[in-house]
């Protein structure tokens, strides 16, 4: 008995801890930590995180304007490149300088640098045009930025009439936002919903600027 009480006691704790962590990060919204971003590449996740496959319900193709938004180490913004050919453009955008430095030579190591440009930004205020981007795509990123009014507003001026917004979100991050609270935020501010793949533990959404 001493030993399952102390497994059981161990589990407790874990979960409270998970618990207090999520709790915590739903108060107060932040970046991924640069020090936990070999997670983001974990052979773990990249069991439900393929890039290819994350990316497929939105629809990429030759010749899209891409932004990928909390872009981190590139995992990708390289797939990302691939996919919209050498008459395409992807726009990788993060917050964090260091995160940016591992995507740009990435990119630059796949040959595919004549393609990606990156900035470092936050999501309020985009470094770029008006009606400029076919497709802005949030992979685990929507649930980390703190004002979701601010952010939806900004993607609607650099996408273009008819462009749509992807956003995946997964369970282990901490952030995480079931789909029917981001369905709720997207529908409020205006957005056309287009659809819905995946599972409560790792889902897809896509939706139109009208």
């Amino acid at each position: 008995m001493g030993l399952l009480n102390a497994l059981s006691f161990g589990v407790g704790v874990l979960a409270g801890a998970q618990i207090g962590l999520r709790a915590a990060w739903r108060r107060t919204p932040r970046p991924h930590p640069r020090i936990l971003s070999a997670i983001l590449e974990h052979p773990l996740r990249l069991k439900y995180r393929d890039p290819a496959q994350t990316l497929g319900p939105f629809g990429l193709s030759e010749g899209l304007t891409v932004l990928d938004l909390g872009c981190g180490t590139g995992l990708f913004t390289e797939a990302m490149a691939r996919q919209v050919g050498a008459t395409g453009a992807v726009h990788g955008v993060d917050i964090q300088s260091a995160l940016l430095e591992t995507a740009r030579q990435r990119v630059a190591d796949a040959g595919l640098a004549a393609r990606v440009r990156f900035h470092q930004s936050g999501a309020y205020r985009l470094p770029l045009a008006d009606a400029s981007v076919d497709i802005a795509i949030l992979i685990a990123t929507f649930s980390e930025i703190p004002n979701s009014f601010l952010l939806l507003e900004e993607l609607r001026r650099v996408l273009k009439p008819g462009g749509r917004i992807g956003i995946s979100e997964e369970m282990p991050h901490p952030g995480y936002l079931p789909a029917p609270i981001v369905r709720n935020q997207l529908r409020e501010a205006g957005f056309r919903y287009g659809g819905q793949q995946g599972n409560p533990f790792c889902y897809s959404l896509l939706y139109f600027r009208e």
